[in-house]
């Protein structure tokens, strides 16, 4: 009985051939409708921010997943009322976020934020957040028939919402990898291939536990799994912690000698 329910399992998300690229969009296209509502963050905005962040991708996912234009409307429909209407009558004046302080630290915050020349940029960490409530959502559904299986992961050609994943996390680490560097290379500061491995370390080891926790786990549970995806040995959390390494012995590269671009480049058309 296991056995059977095992290859049902297994059957079910395998010889897939994906969907539009534009229906992907759509069904995404959700995840920017976060907006803050509330002077005070209460229930009422963690019912509010929840329902934006997880519930329209949950909806979009699937009960909306052959309609996601309709969803869209609905989130940008009460969205132009809000910014149409006039302000003293949806919310009251907000006060201020920065600590008043008698040394002057705001003012000192203030000026370094304003010589940043790569300050943080709030929408990359809405991407982020946005891309893994998808990805949670995504594995969490994909198992049940209310998923649609043009959203599951494509056996050979074709692309689905779910083979975003893996590119979506590489290209969300090297956002927030790029900034420090970056910083680092505008100070004239260089590092040394040891301390940069040291440093990518502490990031990589626990990624790895974790794919080696989710191997053993899924050998000895005999759970079902799709072999074609990463092997049979390999999974997503050794792709990613092997990320941090990687950009650690590319950072440290003569830039004369070797360009990011070239490496990109090379590897893509290695790939393909």
């Amino acid at each position: 009985m296991a056995q059977s329910y095992k290859s049902l399992k297994e059957d079910f998300v395998s010889n897939l051939s994906g969907g539009g690229i534009w229906e992907i969009n759509y069904v995404t296209a959700v995840a920017p409708s976060r907006r803050s509502f509330f002077v005070d963050y209460g229930s009422a905005a963690f019912t509010t921010d929840f329902l934006l962040n997880v519930g329209a991708i949950l909806a979009a996912t699937t009960i909306y997943s052959s309609a996601p234009t309709a969803l869209n409307t609905l989130l940008i429909l009460p969205a132009i009322a809000l910014h149409v209407l006039p302000r003293g009558s949806r919310t009251r004046s907000k006060k201020s976020t920065h600590p008043v302080l008698t040394n002057g630290e705001p003012e000192k915050r203030q000026g370094q934020a304003s010589m940043d020349l790569l300050p943080e940029r709030p929408f990359i960490t809405h991407y982020r957040g946005s891309m893994m409530v998808v990805t949670c959502v995504a594995i969490l559904a994909v198992d049940f028939r209310v998923f649609p299986r043009r959203f599951a992961k494509v056996e050979t050609w074709g692309t689905s919402l779910m083979d975003m994943g893996v590119g979506s996390f590489v290209f969300a680490a090297g956002l927030s990898s790029a900034r420090p560097v970056l910083k680092a290379r505008e100070a004239g500061k260089t590092t040394s291939l040891g301390a940069s491995l040291t440093a990518a370390a502490r990031h990589s080891v626990p990624l790895f536990m974790l794919g080696l926790v989710r191997l053993y786990s899924i050998k000895g549970l005999d759970y079902a799994e799709h072999v074609s995806e990463y092997g049979v040995h390999w999974n997503f959390f050794f792709t990613l912690a092997l990320l941090p390494a990687f950009a650690a012995i590319i950072q440290t590269l003569p830039r004369s000698l070797f360009s990011a671009h070239f490496i990109a480049l090379s590897a893509t058309l290695v790939y393909q």
